[in-house]
């Protein structure tokens, strides 16, 4: 390739150990992998070995961008985050994204990519400044909160010129789920990265400055296709009101496509929340964001149990915090709610392990006359602000049986007993959503959808049943996390409804099985570009709501294929660029029986205990069978077959795969 356009051509390495910095060729491992995800998988493969767990200083995270980053790409402003994460029962090699402009100055300062290896014997924080690295003692910042500490490196370097990532208290205190956050609002979410870095004593990486240095290929090639792919900017008013009110919501049409059918997902979007006295402010959480899905701010909001005011971001199943409290009498609800929320974003927590896992889990106990109450050493209380802060508090710091639930809801109730903390089921209404809104549900008391993940729901309760839940469950299987990130199948496709009503024979249906392949291959590669889930939800969220290559199958890669070749002159079609997904698929199965030791047989032990008799699991046999051999792994064995590997160009795999007996 004469002139290099999209890459930056290079990835930093850091050494926390020695305090050294050297660079890896990015352009050994483009176009095959892509980028993103793709390129760390196959660093992974190269640097990574079997027994290697998330918190040894062997452990290695690869902070990757990709083509897209830094360019007039949509929905652009991502990074992944990659490495073994200790949320995953058992640990296991895992990917994690966050927003904001961090990827695009990252590749402004001339880097795809970030290896951290190492730990330091200090806490320290990382500095890219106009492409020079340097570490930095964290005097004065480790403990802080993961907001304040932000505050106080923007004020330090220029609040203007620089991007933060980095860890609150939970991060620095190794709890499992800890987030690596920007600000307010964003988060790496699932996979407990912030421990890891916790565990290597970073506080924070910090970019500075940096110039403009992307070359796009072809810019209006670029731009016709991302003007395809949402023509118009979403609108972003200042409003007072309620946005679980139509009259009232500006984006209720483009939430709901303008179909009635769909007005429960706007409702739940913002979570109907109510008592917000408060101009709200539509913000997008990354660069390159065309329309914001639905993530607000809110500004100088009254703290309750303290004097002064707060300032943060609320939205989609973030809304949670407040669902609790926005339909209780009294005053202050949704101040409650907001403190809550900004607190657990402070400490630096996952909000889904917290939200959907470990808060819901106490109250479904207490309905069921379960004692947990007497293990947290206090009556359980979800509509009590004041509860809330001291279970935050108790698990950032370890305290009591926060030191048991620091490990992840899964891991508290294997240690207790499934038997009876886990399998019982609760049928009522749901946790977070009583008042004059119930929403009923029936599903067991810790809501774990498998791999150490909460379900959200997801697979236990369906709108059509468990059988609707095939293809995630396909999906889910050969993860490490919830696939529900990228990976979940969109259920608009065209063909859903036909296959739920007239399918005879939904075990053995082809299509369930082609629905999860092309969900998963589209994943794959948007964490490859990287850009954010409104790609392959482009069509849930109403952006372009009648495109009939939306959600159906190899032809929603088609967008991305041109996006790739307009930004890197390098020309891929549509299947071409699908079967790099596959390529990067084998390679992170390849990554699994190696180095974690998949099996599938771990898979089916895992899967039959989040489905929980909801399906028929002798039929479920054929299914994965036939999964399996839809993505060229054995039938039985679920390991990646030579001929497979000889059409993904991945023959390489083979001596290790064949020495651990993991060919199939």
């Amino acid at each position: 390739m004469s002139e290099q356009y999209g890459w930056a051509g290079q990835i930093l390495r850091v050494n926390l150990t020695t305090g050294e910095f050297s660079t890896v060729d990015t352009m050994k491992y483009v176009p095959k992998y892509i980028g993103g995800y793709g390129i760390a998988l196959r660093l992974c493969w190269e640097e990574m070995k079997p027994g290697i767990k998330a918190f040894d200083p062997e452990s290695k995270v690869f902070i990757m961008n990709g083509v897209a980053s830094g360019t007039m790409s949509p929905c652009s402003g991502r990074v992944n985050f990659l490495g073994m994460l200790p949320q995953s029962y058992p640990e296991q090699f895992t990917n994690t994204s966050i927003g904001g402009h961090f990827p695009a100055r990252l590749k402004w300062n001339g880097y795809d990519g970030i290896i951290l290896e190492g730990k330091s014997e200090k806490p320290c924080y990382l500095v890219i400044k106009n492409g020079k690295p340097s570490l930095e003692p964290a005097k004065g910042l480790w403990g802080l909160g993961l907001i304040d500490s932000q505050q106080i490196l923007q004020d330090r370097y220029g609040k203007n010129r620089c991007d933060i990532y980095g860890i609150g208290p939970a991060g620095e205190n190794l709890i499992r789920y800890a987030i690596v956050g920007c600000g307010a609002h964003n988060a790496t979410g699932q996979g407990g990265m912030g421990a890891v870095l916790g565990s290597k004593k970073l506080k924070a990486i910090v970019l500075v400055g940096g110039k403009h240095q992307v070359k796009v290929k072809d810019p209006e090639a670029a731009i016709k296709a991302t003007m395809e792919f949402y023509p118009k900017r979403r609108k972003r008013p200042l409003i007072y009101g309620n946005l679980g009110n139509k009259s009232e919501n500006p984006w209720w049409e483009e939430w709901t496509g303008g179909k009635d059918i769909f007005d429960n997902h706007a409702k739940d979007w913002m979570g109907s929340i109510h008592n917000m006295p408060y101009p709200i402010f539509a913000k997008s959480c990354a660069a390159g964001c065309l329309g914001g899905c639905g993530f607000f701010e809110f500004k100088n909001v009254p703290a309750v149990t303290r004097p002064g005011l707060i300032t943060g971001m609320s939205g989609c199943v973030h809304t949670r915090y407040e669902q609790f409290f926005d339909r209780l009498e009294g005053e202050k609800n949704f101040e409650k709610g907001f403190e809550v929320h900004v607190l657990a974003q402070q400490l630096g927590f996952n909000h889904h392990e917290i939200n959907y896992g470990i808060v819901p889990w106490l109250h479904y106990t207490k309905q069921l006359g379960i004692d947990t109450e007497s293990l947290m050493g206090m009556p359980t209380d979800v509509r009590d602000h004041e509860w809330w802060i001291k279970l935050l508090n108790m698990i950032a710091y370890r305290k009591g049986f926060g030191d048991t639930l620091a490990e992840g809801l899964r891991r508290t109730v294997e240690k207790l007993g499934p038997e009876k903390y886990w399998y019982p089921e609760y049928e009522g209404l749901e946790a977070a959503r009583e008042g004059d809104a119930p929403r009923p549900v029936k599903y067991p008391v810790a809501g774990i959808g498998g791999w150490g993940y909460t379900s959200r729901g997801i697979l236990a309760d369906h709108a059509f049943g468990p059988i609707a839940a095939l293809p995630g469950a396909l999906c889910w299987m050969i993860d490490t996390r919830d696939p529900h990130h990228n990976k979940w199948p969109d259920w608009i496709h065209n063909d859903f409804i036909s296959y739920i009503m007239k399918e005879p024979d939904k075990y053995g249906s082809p299509f369930v099985v082609k629905w999860a392949k092309d969900a998963t291959m589209r994943g794959i590669l948007i964490d490859c570009l990287p850009v954010c889930f409104q790609f392959p939800l482009r069509k849930y969220m109403g952006w372009l709501y009648e495109h009939e290559e939306i959600g159906e199958g190899t032809k929603s890669t088609g967008l991305e294929a041109r996006l790739f070749s307009a930004v890197t002159g390098i020309e891929m079609s549509e299947a071409e660029y699908y079967k790099a997904g596959e390529r990067i698929n084998t390679l992170t199965r390849a990554i699994l029986c190696r180095d974690n030791e998949r099996t599938a047989k771990m898979e089916w032990d895992e899967i039959e205990k989040v489905m929980y008799k909801r399906i028929d699991m002798e039929k479920f046999k054929v299914t994965v069978a036939n999964w399996y051999e839809a993505l060229g792994w054995n039938r039985e064995t679920g390991y990646p077959t030579m001929e497979h590997l000889k059409d993904m160009g991945l023959e390489y795999l083979a001596p290790e795969l064949e020495k651990i007996g993991k060919l199939g």
